[in-house]
């Protein structure tokens, strides 16, 4: 019997060394689907990044047509601050306007004769 023992002792050892052996490989699998699942699932994942990206090269093609039509835009204002001088000159001539604060004055040619 005493045998018997000495073989089990000796089984038992054997699958403590086994188990200890192999212990830790599901604790590295746990933390290998963990590192996976943060490289690729999380917030600053690839897939993130990629959407990201995205996201940044629509927004760039915004900011351009933005840039475009703020350009536009500014030059129609200067065209009508630098054309604001001729507007109120002919304005002044054709449909006799003055400015606030201004006498406007009908000089008549005593010559001419008038239709009344």
């Amino acid at each position: 019997m005493h045998r018997i023992n000495t073989a089990d002792n000796e089984n038992n050892m054997a699958l403590l060394d086994n188990i200890k052996q192999h212990a830790w490989k599901p604790l590295a699998l746990v933390v290998f689907i963990w590192l996976q699942y943060q490289l690729w699932f999380d917030e600053t994942g690839v897939l993130a990044n990629v959407s990201l990206s995205d996201k940044i090269e629509k927004q760039k093609e915004l900011n351009q047509a933005s840039k475009a039509r703020n350009q536009v835009l500014e030059e129609e204002i200067w065209a009508i601050k630098s054309g604001m001088d001729t507007i109120e000159a002919k304005a002044r001539k054709e449909l006799g306007m003055i400015k606030e604060g201004e006498t406007f004055f009908i000089v008549v040619d005593p010559d001419k004769k008038h239709d009344q």
